[in-house]
Formats: C-alpha cells, sequence, structure tokens
C-alpha cells in the first residue's frame, strides 16, 4: 500500500519501524557484546592467566560481527544514505578489526584504529552530502514545475550528522596522535570527539525514541560518555598507573551499553513487526 493512503495510525507505524532486519541486529548485538568483554578481560580486573589476549581476540571477533552486520545491510544503507557513506564506514570498520586483530599478537593497532575512526567520520559526513543533494534535488523539480515530494531519506539533521562527523574524526587524529605525540593532546582530542558524537546523538533523540525506543536511546547516549570518560580521565593523569585498566573499564562499559542499546531494538523490532 502506498504510503500516501495510509491512515495517520498506519503512517505513523511505518515511518517509525526499524529497517535492520533482526539478524543484522542480532550480529550486531553479539559483536558489541563480545567486544565490551573482550576490553574487560584486558583490564585485568578478572585477573586469569593470558586474560588480555583472550580479551583481544573477543574484541577482534566482536567487530568482525559487526562488519558483518553492516555488510548485511548494505542495501538498505546504501539507499538511504549513500553509496560513498557506506563504503568509507564498511572499510573503517574493516580497518578496526585489523587492529584489533594486531592487539591479540600484543602489536600496537593505533596506526589502524585511528584511520579507521577517522574513515568512519569521513563517511557520516558523506551523509550529510547525500542529504543535500537529495534537497537541492527535490527543490530543483519543483521549481521547474512538478509537484512538492520531498524525498529525503536521511532523517538525521544536519547538526547530529556534522557533530558526529567531526567527532569520529577528531577521536581518529587522537588515536594516531597516541602512537607518535607526547602529552596530554591526543587524549584531550580524543575524549571531545566522544563528546561531540554524543552531543550528536542527543540531538537526534526526538527520532530516535519513537523508532528504537527510549531504553534503547538511553543506552546509545551513555555509551560514548563512557568512551570520553576514559580519555579525559586518563588526559589529566597521563602517567597514572591506573590508565590501562581504567580504559579497558570505560571502553568495556561502554561497547555493552552500545549492545544493550542493539539488544532493546531487536525486541522493539520483534514486537512490533509482528
Amino acid at each position: 500500500m502506498a504510503a500516501s493512503t495510509l491512515n495517520p495510525r498506519a503512517r505513523r507505524f511505518e515511518t517509525e519501524r526499524i529497517h535492520a532486519s533482526t539478524t543484522v541486529l542480532l550480529l550486531a548485538t553479539i559483536g558489541l557484546g563480545l567486544y565490551g568483554v573482550g576490553r574487560l578481560l584486558g583490564s585485568n580486573i578478572v585477573g586469569t592467566p593470558h586474560q588480555s589476549q583472550v580479551g583481544s581476540a573477543l574484541a577482534f571477533v566482536g567487530v568482525v560481527l559487526v562488519v558483518i552486520a553492516l555488510v548485511l545491510h548494505v542495501d538498505h544503507l546504501s539507499f538511504r544514505i549513500g553509496r560513498s557513506a557506506v563504503v568509507l564506514m564498511c572499510l573503517g570498520a574493516i580497518l578496526l578489526s585489523v587492529g584489533n586483530l594486531l592487539s591479540v599478537f600484543n602489536m600496537s593497532p593505533l596506526w589502524f584504529n585511528g584511520p579507521g575512526w577517522v574513515l568512519g567520520g569521513f563517511g557520516l559526513a558523506m551523509v550529510a552530502v547525500h542529504k543535500e543533494g537529495q534537497m537541492k534535488t527535490a527543490l530543483a523539480e519543483y521549481a521547474a514545475g512538478s509537484p512538492w515530494q520531498l524525498r529525503v531519506t536521511v532523517h538525521a539533521s544536519f547538526l547530529s550528522l556534522i557533530t558526529g562527523a567531526i567527532g569520529l574524526i577528531a577521536f581518529g587524529i587522537g588515536r594516531m596522535g597516541l602512537a607518535s605525540v607526547p602529552g596530554r593532546g591526543p587524549l584531550v582530542l580524543a575524549g571531545v570527539g566522544w563528546v561531540l558524537l554524543t552531543i550528536g546523538v542527543i540531538s537526534h533523540v526526538e527520532h530516535l525514541v519513537p523508532r528504537i525506543g527510549l531504553g534503547a536511546v538511553i543506552a546509545a547516549i551513555l555509551a560514548p560518555i563512557f568512551w570520553a570518560a576514559n580519555f579525559l580521565f586518563n588526559a589529566i593523569d597521563p602517567t597514572s598507573a591506573a590508565n590501562n585498566v581504567f580504559w579497558r573499564v570505560c571502553l568495556g562499559i561502554g561497547t555493552l551499553l552500545g549492545a544493550l542499546a542493539c539488544a532493546l531494538a531487536l525486541q522493539k523490532k520483534r514486537s512490533t513487526d509482528r
């Protein structure tokens, strides 16, 4: 049935349904969960032998599952946010996977993780470009005499997209800086990056709540806050011996909150798609 023939209640249901499949959401939930558990294991809070390598291995598997979820959703994402954005995000996720694989062998992942996040940021920026192009096309058609039809598939505002993009790019640059630049600068930049990403998520709350549910949105907001706290607290005292434990705990909790958000979104999809 065409969207124009739906009654208001049915139209609202259509616009608020979750387009990702249950498989995609399940893989994302498991992947983020494994990554979070892996980071917590790597923090030495449990005290088991070889837990750092086990934690890195779990984190690697988790990222791979998230990449698979992204690939399975690529057709809809390409339609929704543009193929250029999807390609950049997929490449970024692959680099993150390689970085986590290096961690399994006690090698530095920074020169892979950093560019991975930067590519993700540029991918998010391309979403804004895609939205602008759709708006320009609609205005041009209307100016040419066609009936007004605003076919914009990107629901996020430019504020959400730009702050999120700048945040991811700043975080990625900060991660790369940790490999070569001494001092607090890279830590502050990485922390500010996640603060900006949090602002981007918060500014998109009005659309996200009816789409994935309030609980999932709260978890999605808390997740980048924990990631930001990790780097900002480390920036206060970069020489503290507790930093190595603290950053893994923050990453673990933050990512588990992301997994919770995906799980709640999956629950809502199952209840609304009946």
